[in-house]
């Protein structure tokens, strides 16, 4: 698909000026390689996935359009610009009437869009010829998404700045929270309801006001994690009194880490006040939170509450049972080893609070001078600022030190990577040995 449009600036601007629309229904036929617009023939055939190849996306597995985080809304994005893509081939189609999309609106907010986008990736067009297309595509996505791939962009030196008012505004109903065909139910719902079947029963689904899902299905898709696939799920378990920065210190790593999608747990969910007054937002509450592939336990002031929090040390132990990696930060320890986790195994806490961990189970093998210890699936690391530490040391585990080192450095932070170097060591001799 031709992203060029040398139909001379002079001509067009005078276009523009004399009937806007016109002008946007005028340009989405160019953009599919129409000779002219009429009435009778005005589709517009779109192929976001080539677009997509052509930027290396995968559209088998890339998800990453619900926000400026690249985090993923459970909705394969290709699937979801294959929902436009049918749209703006149907001229027929019109579901205002419903409170759904038509044609002719999608049509011209596309035109808009591919033409802004056209501009803004002028500098990137002759490297990615179809990066304008696949901008465009997210632009159509609502203004959540048009943000996610202009944040990406921008690090190539190419944010999304150009005009995408009309995209926006019909993103709300083609994105995953939308309703596309005004039957009140999410184009999402509808979506893991009717994907199972192939992307062409989903498109039929979400175009048709009287396909939809049964209840059952509904409840389930609202209670369905919003998880990219391919990404391995790392939740950081909150609980009132928890540290600041032994949360956030691991998360600021594990956030730029491509394979990850990082989550925050709670018992109830929704805001968690931390040991130091400021709140953090659950996204998931133990009874709907995905199993995890990485688990994190901080520590905090909070520790010795949970410590008697059947709850709570009942859901850690359920998540470890299909964990591929349990880990924890400072006496987050001590609530791993008091739920069990620990035993057999090499562990280490915040050298200050180290009697609470070793009293929770004393047949751990502590390690009274360790930065981080590594023993099986379980990483422990010592109090506060070593768990930025430890979570690099995990990004080295799975992908290679080089790579964590690099991570390290684009955050410039000066990464301790020797899990023995602890300058806050202790001597620790087990009870039985006194």
């Amino acid at each position: 698909m031709s992203m060029q449009f040398h139909s001379g600036k002079t001509g067009k601007r005078r276009r523009l000026m004399v009937a806007p629309m016109a002008a946007l229904a005028v340009l989405a036929a160019c953009v599919a390689g129409a000779p002219a617009v009429s009435q009778q023939s005005n589709a517009v055939p779109v192929d976001f996935d080539a677009a997509m190849r052509g930027l290396n996306f995968n559209p088998s597995t890339t998800d990453g359009n619900l926000d400026p985080s690249s985090a993923g809304n459970g909705i394969l994005d290709a699937d979801e610009m294959a929902l436009v893509a049918a749209i703006l081939k149907d001229p027929s189609l019109d579901l205002k009437a419903k409170g759904g999309v038509d044609h002719a609106t999608v049509a011209a907010a596309f035109a808009q869009a591919q033409a802004s986008a056209t501009a803004d990736f002028q500098k990137l067009a002759s490297r990615y010829p179809t990066s304008a297309t696949v901008g465009a595509g997210y632009a159509m996505l609502g203004e959540a998404s048009l943000k996610s791939y202009s944040a990406m962009a921008g690090n190539f030196g190419a944010p999304m700045n150009g005009d995408y008012s009309l995209a926006i505004t019909v993103g709300k109903l083609l994105a995953h929270d939308g309703d596309a065909d005004g039957d009140g139910v999410s184009n999402r719902a509808e979506y893991l309801a009717f994907i199972g079947k192939g992307r062409d029963a989903y498109i039929a689904a979400a175009l048709s006001p009287d396909v939809m899902p049964d209840q059952t299905q509904t409840a389930q898709a609202a209670k369905a994690p919003m998880i990219a696939p391919g990404r391995k799920i790392v939740g950081v378990v909150l609980y009132p009194g928890f540290e600041v920065l032994d949360v956030f210190g691991p998360v600021e790593m594990w956030a730029y880490a491509p394979d990850f999608q990082v989550v925050m747990i709670s018992q109830n969910g929704g805001a968690v006040k931390s040991a130091q007054g400021v709140s953090a937002v659950a996204d998931y509450s133990f009874a709907n939170a995905p199993q995890l592939d990485i688990m994190m336990v901080p520590g905090g002031t909070g520790t010795r509450t949970e410590l008697n929090n059947q709850v709570f040390l009942d859901f850690i132990r359920k998540q470890n049972e299909n964990t591929q990696l349990t880990t924890s930060v400072c006496t987050g320890s001590a609530l791993l080893a008091k739920a069990g986790l620990l035993k057999g195994h090499k562990a280490t806490s915040n050298k200050n609070f180290f009697s609470l961990a070793t009293q929770q189970d004393p047949s751990v093998d502590w390690q009274g001078k360790a930065r981080w210890v590594e023993d099986g699936k379980f990483i422990t690391s010592s109090g506060v600022s070593a768990g930025t530490d430890m979570a690099l040391g995990l990004v080295a585990r799975l992908y290679g030190k080089e790579r964590a080192s690099l991570l390290a450095h684009s955050l410039e932070y000066e990464w301790n990577d020797d899990p023995t170097n602890d300058p806050f060591a202790i001597i620790y001799k087990p009870a039985a040995a006194r």
